[in-house]
């Protein structure tokens, strides 16, 4: 074989090597290396064991980054140690947490402002390995400052879980917790040996037999009563019935009274024309049969002409009586 064509052959097997250790690479790091990301720090004052280089930083479920390192600091303004976990977040992501931002640092300084915080979470219980749980904790934490020197985003920390309840264990002082534990417990033991408690119970036996009698009793007692004032309530019932059926037709009678009554309605008008009209006959009858009226006066004449009429008829039948045939011969003077 020609030198050349076994430097050919080595040149593309290595470069072929190469190839597939990149894409390798890329495949284990899920396509990160062609992903825009953008650093931030967490400063955590507790421990962080379980976390490690690599494991994911997580907001309400899904991956935005993963921890890319993990230091040990002084911080002497507040005298305690604090261990600085740095983390690479896909700025893409970011992007869409926070209304339409001109750059990631816009973005991350909105989110800051809506309580964004970062806690460790655990993965797994078995392996006990942890993640950075990031979400907006508005009423737990405040802003915090971002490093002048790195222009690197400071999200604030808070502690996990079992942090919080490991530190409220340690303010509790078991000591004095067990010595209150065992005065109780001594005073409890007193007071049920004392002998007049042991009197007390028994007597309470006795007293709530007697009552359990008692209430015995007045059941009985009770029952038949009970079912006459279930009948007297029926009876009261139907008769509360029959009070509320007579007093709407009470109501019903009594606006037909008022429809009737009303000054408007045809009945009270036809009275009202009716009495005006026996005022108006009366006043007539009065101006009729009074001394001056005319028929009192027709009456009069009348009644004059009558008696004139009667006295006639009695010197007629005088006449007639001495001279029967006046009426054939006619009147004759008597001397």
């Amino acid at each position: 074989m020609k030198p050349s064509a076994l430097a050919f052959r080595v040149g593309l097997f290595v470069l072929l090597g190469i190839a597939l250790l990149v894409t390798s690479i890329a495949f284990v790091l899920g396509g990160q290396i062609f992903t825009s990301r953008e650093q931030v720090v967490m400063r955590f004052s507790g421990s962080v064991y379980g976390l490690q280089v690599g494991s994911p930083v997580v907001f309400r479920g899904v991956t935005i980054g993963s921890v890319t390192g993990i230091g040990l600091a002084l911080n002497r303004q507040a005298e305690r140690i604090e261990i600085p976990v740095t983390a690479m977040l896909d700025r893409e992501k970011v992007m869409l947490l926070g209304p339409p931002q001109n750059s990631v640092a816009q973005a991350l300084a909105h989110l800051l402002d809506q309580g964004l915080s970062a806690r460790l979470a655990s993965q797994s219980l078995l392996t006990g390995q942890l993640y950075v749980d990031l979400d907006l904790r508005p009423t737990l934490v405040k802003p915090g400052p971002t490093n002048p020197a790195t222009a690197v985003p400071d999200i604030p920390t808070l502690p996990s879980t079992v942090q919080a309840l490991q530190a409220q264990l340690e303010g509790v002082d078991l000591k004095a917790a067990l010595q209150d534990l065992t005065a109780i417990a001594k005073a409890a033991r007193q007071i049920l040996q004392d002998p007049q408690l042991k009197a007390t119970l028994t007597n309470l036996a006795g007293l709530s037999a007697e009552l359990r009698t008692l209430a015995q009793s007045v059941q009985r007692e009770v029952k038949p009563f009970s079912g006459a004032a279930q009948a007297t309530l029926a009876q009261t019932s139907s008769a509360a019935s029959a009070l509320a059926q007579a007093g709407e037709r009470i109501a019903q009678v009594a606006q037909r009274l008022d429809a009737t009554l009303a000054p408007d309605a045809p009945l009270l008008q036809s009275f009202q024309r009716t009495a005006g009209e026996l005022a108006l006959t009366a006043k007539n009858l009065r101006n009729t049969t009074g001394n001056d009226g005319e028929l009192m006066q027709n009456l009069n004449r009348a009644a004059s002409d009558v008696a004139r009429a009667a006295h006639q008829i009695g010197e007629l039948a005088d006449l007639l009586q001495r001279q029967p045939d006046a009426l054939l011969r006619g009147r004759t003077v008597e001397p």
